[in-house]
């Protein structure tokens, strides 16, 4: 089965969602503060004490995408990292902001990392692609970090942070997060339990949760599911990998996970990077009883979710765009009935 046919281009949930009513939204921070270069993956949470907050993940680089027939250049063949110059690494920093009952940002802070910040020995720099979220009244944000050896080990870390009116946002805890492989080398994209504090996704398909423990600073796998029940390998389609938080969402838990094709590129025979999504639905025995179609957000190569909020009536969404912009969307909970769903 070709990827065209596992993935229409047709399942566009931005234009789905705004034909029933929904809205989307970019989420910026001024050029003067960012530099000018990339904001993407941002992560939305309904916090019970800040309202609506998002986490939008700045990078020191643009990433220059080469589709279709054009030429491309670089070692990277079809992605180039463009840098400012002298400046070679990846480097990541996080923005806390808040939003307002229209979706507005109405405030946004660096979150200040010096406490715990070492000199990097790789070339991957800050803590990526964070999900937001808070546990027993502590805020956390929960991403892979990859700069503590010289071979970019990534391993997730859990950061309590703090926000103040006149301190702006600081990390007050780091913990990186040991898993029961010492042989594995890069873990990310744990998706957090929201309603089982310190639970996370590992996996998604099978799942595998894990709890982790904090002081130790390591993970006990509580749920794992056999490989036979790879939902993934009987559709053929690519492996789901974590994206949103886990919600509760009536009966069920609900996420949103991602996966990715590489085609080849029709010049010069390099490989190319496409980005789709899906709805997952888990029921509490966390077996997957509903999962949608692999979708599009706006048709990007690139598009990477890490947020998902239950807000009234709809869905509130947040995820980037080929690295250098970062959306909300606001998605009508009706929508879920008109997506595709596969044949379980």
């Amino acid at each position: 089965m070709s990827w065209n046919n596992l993935y229409p281009k047709e399942n566009n949930l931005v234009k789905l969602s705004i034909e029933h009513g929904g809205v989307i939204k970019p989420l910026i921070i001024p050029g003067d503060e960012t530099g000018g270069t990339g904001l993407c993956n941002a992560s939305i949470y309904l916090d019970e004490k800040e309202g609506l907050l998002v986490n939008i993940r700045h990078v020191g680089y643009v990433l220059h995408h080469v589709e279709f027939n054009q030429k491309y250049w670089g070692l990277w063949g079809c992605m180039q990292y463009v840098n400012p110059e002298n400046f070679i690494y990846l480097e990541t920093t996080n923005y806390l902001c808040h939003l307002d009952e229209d979706l507005n940002i109405t405030n946004y802070n660096k979150i200040d990392t010096s406490k715990f910040d070492k000199k990097p020995l790789w070339d991957f720099i800050g803590q990526e692609d964070v999900r937001i979220f808070r546990w027993d009244k502590k805020l956390y944000t929960c991403g892979v970090r990859r700069d503590v050896d010289n071979i970019g080990t990534g391993r997730m870390e859990m950061c309590e942070i703090m926000y103040d009116d006149i301190k702006g946002v600081t990390e007050i805890t780091r913990d990186r997060i040991e898993v029961p492989e010492d042989e594995s080398y890069l873990e990310k994209n744990w998706m957090p339990i929201l309603d089982m504090p310190y639970h996370f996704l590992r996996h998604a398909d099978p799942v595998e949760l894990v709890k982790v423990d904090c002081v130790n600073k390591s993970c006990k796998v509580i749920v794992k599911k056999p490989n036979i029940d790879k939902i993934s390998s009987k559709l053929n389609s690519g492996d789901f990998r974590g994206g949103s938080q886990v919600i509760p969402f009536g009966e069920y838990r609900l996420c949103i996970t991602h996966e990715v094709f590489f085609p080849w590129h029709p010049v010069g025979n390099e490989k190319d990077a496409h980005y789709y999504h899906r709805f997952v639905f888990y029921n509490k025995d966390w077996d997957i009883v509903k999962i949608s179609k692999g979708f599009k957000f706006m048709d990007a190569m690139v598009e990477f979710n890490c947020g998902l909020v239950e807000y009234g009536d709809d869905l509130l969404i947040t995820f980037g765009y080929q690295d250098n912009a970062a959306y909300l969307l606001k998605m009508p909970k009706i929508v879920l009935e008109k997506i595709e769903y596969e044949k379980l």
